[in-house]
């Protein structure tokens, strides 16, 4: 029975991968929906990201860009071409997306998933009904999040203080907590968005089903863990370029060269739209799988 039982998941598991895959190969229109209403997230992830690989090189190795400098820069290189208000505007525009189109966004793939046939504006109709439920959800998952973790823990370590006992068990209470909300937690947004549930009775049925699936839910949160370590590597080649052009014209002074200098921009703007694309991929990959693993396992229970 426990061989049966083991065959039939890692069946599950396979055809989980291999339908959701299919349905973002076979729907080109879902990656248009995601990169429309998530670009402003991954913007914004990203901004996390530099921010904190920066603060890595200022801290521990004595390298990288203050802050401070940066800004100074970048709002003198704005007033020389009369740009602050456009600036201004256009990051009014991202937090505004980050906080509003996310929710509506993850909502909006489901429903681009479980109606193919119809068109992504009447699956962001249904997404914008679920804001709230999402948001709120959103809210109560942010402490609890893989990303979260890793900054708490980032910032430890960038202040010296791991190694002490106390914080050290703290860290690993916290980080269990963690990998709990991340295995049993994960259904919760597709029941949502799908039943439109409320978000703790939401969560309770996720709970219910990761556990009488357990070993299939974490398999599907170890690919996902999987996933993002390879976007953070290809995340890191990418914004090494920059940085490597940046720190070679440094070494040949020609940084003030005005061509070089919006070589750098251009380069630095493309790579950001590719990263924020790739993003979006994997983010709507992961709701496409647990999408999949959810209606399996719903099939399976009827």
């Amino acid at each position: 029975h426990f061989y049966q039982y083991w065959c039939l998941h890692i069946l599950m598991f396979k055809k989980i991968l291999q339908a959701s895959a299919q349905s973002l190969l076979s729907r080109p229109k879902i990656m248009r929906l995601a990169f429309f209403t998530l670009v402003c997230f991954s913007i914004v992830r990203l901004y996390y990201l530099i921010y904190y690989f920066n603060t890595v090189l200022i801290w521990k190795y004595e390298s990288g860009v203050q802050i401070s400098d940066a800004l100074m820069y970048f709002i003198n290189t704005l007033n020389e071409h009369h740009a602050i208000g456009t600036i201004i505007v256009a990051i009014i525009i991202i937090i505004v997306g980050y906080l509003w189109l996310y929710p509506i966004g993850q909502a909006s793939v489901i429903f681009a998933l479980q109606e193919p046939e119809k068109s992504n504006f009447s699956a962001f109709s249904k997404g914008l009904g679920r804001f709230f439920p999402m948001l709120e959800y959103g809210g109560l998952s942010v402490p609890f999040g893989l990303f979260t973790f890793s900054t708490v823990v980032l910032r430890l370590y960038l202040i010296d203080v791991l190694g002490n006992v106390v914080i050290d068990i703290l860290i690993g209470i916290r980080g269990i907590m963690v990998l709990f909300a991340s295995i049993f937690w994960s259904y919760a947004k597709v029941i949502i968005i799908l039943e439109g549930v409320q978000v703790f009775d939401a969560i309770k049925k996720s709970t219910k089903l990761a556990f009488l699936n357990l070993g299939l839910s974490i398999k599907l949160m170890f690919v996902e863990f999987i996933l993002l370590f390879r976007f953070l590597i290809t995340w890191a080649l990418i914004v090494g370029l920059p940085l490597g052009l940046v720190y070679l014209s440094v070494w040949l002074n020609i940084l003030d060269n005005r061509f070089v200098e919006w070589l750098i921009r251009v380069i630095a703007g493309i790579l950001l739209l590719i990263l924020s694309y790739i993003n979006c991929i994997v983010e709507t990959f992961f709701l496409t799988y647990w999408y999949q693993a959810y209606q399996m396992i719903s099939k399976k229970e009827e």
